[in-house]
Parts: structure tokens; C-alpha cells; sequence
């Protein structure tokens, strides 16, 4: 990773979240785009004098929120003026969403003219084909029967066969693959929808393999905090993470 992150960001362990925490200042308004649970705007509220706000697609989720945090479930448009927000953060949310264009361009609108967009996603790497999340679109069978290994049958029709919020685990019915990015699909997308990337960055190299192994073997402790922060910051190709501005009319 290319940006200079210290040890004393809150965020340290996660490089998109601490690469967001950077461009967040004092008194900023933060638009939390694809939240879950929020769970990057309760520590930025420990650490941050801002307004914070969350959408996410999962209304269970959003249901389950403290109402002092302000998470609402995702609506189109959004429910929110015209350049109403300073910042706003979508973290490894696009590839799970089908119309990315509609989506960037929504935000665009909320956005001031003078904040900035921050976004990570999946970047296409040598590793890709490790990615877990599309093992239920590859192998159903094998993802089905790994999962109620720890889930019952109707927590797995719930999630994977007939999620009332449109989804299959946490990715657009309509989309059905987690999508891996290369730089200049971003740089491209981002221009389409009205911003221009203004710095791109990258993180990891092992996540995938370590992930896989971890998961698969049940044996995450093999990885010890200290290796995968030594990936993280070592290496550029895991994860894309990038900031944009709105592009001057």
C-alpha cells in the first residue's frame, strides 16, 4: 500500500477503513453507503467530532441499529438534499451491486462539489479465483453443504434461496457474482458516473489464500494479527481503494 498509514489510525488493521478515516475531518457529514451495521461508524464516532449517517439494502440489519446512529434502509432516490454530505463512503459494496453507474450517480448527487467520494472493492489479482463468496455461485452444492454445517436448513433458504431483501447472501439476485475490479475499470466507471479518481491505492496480496485456508480448515489463528498487517501494507494488489471528486461541470 502506497499511502502512509500510521500505526495510531484506530483503523490500522482494515487499509480501506483507515485510508476513509484520513480523508474524514473534524465536523464532517459522512454518508456510510452499504453500513451492514454500522460497525466503521460507531469506532469513527469514538474518535471524530461528525455527523454520521448509514443505508444499507438489509432492513433486518438496519432494524437492529441504536436510532442516535442514524441508519436508514437504502431508497432511490436517496433520502437526502443535493450535495448534502462532505464525505461519503462505500466500502466493498459496488461489486455486490448490479447498476454501479446508478448507484455512484446517487451519490454523486448528494455529494458537495468539494467532497470527496471513498470507495474499496475487490481488486482483480492473481488470487481472485480464491474469492469464497462466489463458491455458491461455482459449487451450490459444496456451499450449501459447508453452511449448515454451522447454520440450520432455514437459515441457508433464508440467506442463499429467498432473501426478501433481493439478495443471495449479501449480493444483488441480479448481479450473482462478487465482482473483482482492475484499476482502469474503476477509473472508467467512476468517469461514467460523474467523479474523477484523484488518488488509487491497493492493499494485500495473501488476504485471499489466507481467508480460504483459515475458513475452509477452520484454523484463522494460523494468521496471526501481525502477518496480515505485514501483508496489508506490503503489498498493492488485493484490495483497490481509491478516493474520488466530482468532475467539474
Amino acid at each position: 500500500m502506497k499511502a502512509d498509514i500510521s500505526r495510531d489510525n484506530p483503523f490500522y488493521r482494515e487499509p480501506n477503513f483507515a485510508f476513509g478515516y484520513e480523508h474524514i475531518g473534524e465536523g464532517a457529514r459522512v454518508l456510510d453507503y452499504g453500513c451492514f451495521n454500522a460497525r466503521f461508524g460507531k469506532q469513527l464516532l469514538q474518535h471524530k467530532d461528525i455527523e454520521y449517517f448509514g443505508v444499507d439494502k438489509n432492513a433486518e440489519i438496519v432494524a437492529e441499529q441504536d436510532p442516535r446512529l442514524q441508519v436508514s434502509v437504502v431508497s432511490y432516490p436517496l433520502s437526502f438534499p443535493d450535495e448534502y454530505f462532505d464525505v461519503v463512503v462505500i466500502f466493498e459494496v459496488l461489486e455486490h451491486i448490479a447498476d454501479q453507474e446508478k448507484t455512484l450517480r446517487e451519490l454523486c448527487r448528494v455529494l458537495k462539489k468539494d467532497g470527496v467520494l471513498v470507495l474499496s472493492v475487490p481488486r482483480k489479482h492473481i488470487f481472485s479465483f480464491l474469492d469464497l463468496a462466489n463458491w455458491k455461485f461455482m459449487f451450490p452444492g459444496l456451499h450449501r453443504l459447508y453452511y449448515r454445517l454451522g447454520h440450520s436448513k432455514e437459515e441457508y433458504e433464508h440467506r442463499y434461496k429467498s432473501s426478501p431483501h433481493g439478495l443471495v447472501g449479501d449480493i444483488e439476485e441480479e448481479k450473482r457474482w462478487h465482482q473483482h475490479f482492475r484499476d482502469r475499470e474503476m477509473a472508467d466507471l467512476l468517469d461514467r458516473s460523474g467523479f474523477e479518481a484523484c488518488e488509487m491505492d491497493a492493499s494485500g496480496l495473501f488476504r485471499l489464500p489466507m481467508t480460504a485456508i483459515g475458513q475452509l480448515l477452520r484454523a484463522s489463528w494460523l494468521f496471526t494479527n501481525r502477518i496480515r498487517d505485514w501483508d496489508s501494507y506490503f503489498f498493492s494488489a488485493t484490495q483497490l481503494i481509491c478516493a474520488a471528486r466530482r468532475k467539474s461541470v
